[in-house]
C-alpha cells in the first residue's frame, strides 16, 4: 500500500510538471474540526470480563495550501501544509458496563497532495483524493505496558514518527470576484501502524488513525496588475 501512495505522489508531481504554462497559483487557508478514532483497541489484560473499545474524539486542524488550476479543465492540483490534532478515546468495559474512558491526543504536522475535480460556475461542487504525510509531533494518552502510570502520559517515544494516509472528500465552493469561500468534508485513512509496541505501548501493539474532517476556508489569488 505504501508503494501505491508513493506512486500517487509521483503522478501528482509529473502532472504539475506537464502543465507549467497553463497553471496559475491560487492560495488557500482553512481551519476545521475533526472526529478521530484508532482502528484497534489495546490487548486485553487477561481477565475475560474486561474488554476495551475505541471511540471517536473531537480535535481540530488548520493549514495553508497552493492550488494549481488547469485552464479549460475541471481539474486542479492542491499541495498543502497544516497542523492536525486528532486521536481517539479508549473505553474499558467490565462485562457490558463501561468503567473508564481515556482520551488520546495525536498531533501531526501534515503535508498533503490532492487532485481536485469541480463543476459549476457560481457555486461549484467538487471532489478530491490524494495522500497525506504526517510527522508526529506529540502523542499523549493512557499507557498500556508494564508499570504503566495511571494518568495521561507522553507516548511519543513509543509512537512511530511518520504517518501515511489516503484522503478523499467532497466540498462546496462559492465563486466570488476576488475570493472564494469553501466548505469541505474529507476522510483520512491511516495506513501505518503507529505503535512501536515498546515500553508504555507494549500492550497496545497495533493502532492506525482514522479521521473525518469538516473544514471551512478561503481560496484567493494575486491581483492582476
Amino acid at each position: 500500500m505504501s508503494k501505491k501512495v508513493l506512486t500517487l505522489i509521483l503522478v501528482l508531481t509529473l502532472a504539475n510538471a506537464a502543465y507549467p504554462a497553463k497553471i496559475k497559483s491560487h492560495f488557500k487557508v482553512w481551519t476545521g474540526l475533526n472526529q478521530g478514532k484508532y482502528s484497534a483497541a489495546p490487548t486485553p489484560i487477561g481477565i475475560p470480563e474486561v474488554s476495551y473499545k475505541t471511540g471517536w474524539r473531537t480535535g481540530f486542524g488548520l493549514g495553508v495550501g497552493v492550488e494549481l488550476p488547469m485552464s479549460e479543465s475541471p481539474f486542479s492540483l492542491i499541495f498543502g501544509l497544516g497542523y492536525m490534532e486528532k486521536g481517539s478515546t479508549v473505553d474499558s468495559y467490565y462485562l457490558n458496563n463501561r468503567v473508564q474512558s481515556w482520551p488520546y491526543k495525536l498531533g501531526n504536522l501534515n503535508q498533503t497532495g490532492l487532485i481536485k475535480v469541480g463543476f459549476g460556475k457560481k457555486v461549484a461542487l467538487y471532489a478530491l483524493a490524494g495522500y497525506e504525510l504526517g510527522l508526529v509531533l506529540k502523542h499523549r494518552g493512557k499507557a498500556f505496558g508494564p508499570s504503566a502510570p495511571s494518568d495521561e502520559t507522553d507516548l511519543k517515544p513509543d509512537t512511530k514518527n511518520l504517518e501515511v494516509s489516503l484522503v478523499a472528500g467532497v466540498g462546496l465552493e462559492f465563486k466570488l470576484e476576488k475570493i472564494n469561500p469553501f466548505v469541505e468534508l474529507s476522510y483520512s485513512h491511516g495506513l501505518v501502524n503507529l505503535s512501536r509496541a515498546t515500553r508504555l505501548l507494549e500492550d497496545y501493539p497495533l493502532f492506525k488513525s482514522r479521521m473525518l474532517l469538516l473544514s471551512a476556508g478561503l481560496r484567493f489569488w494575486p491581483s492582476k496588475k
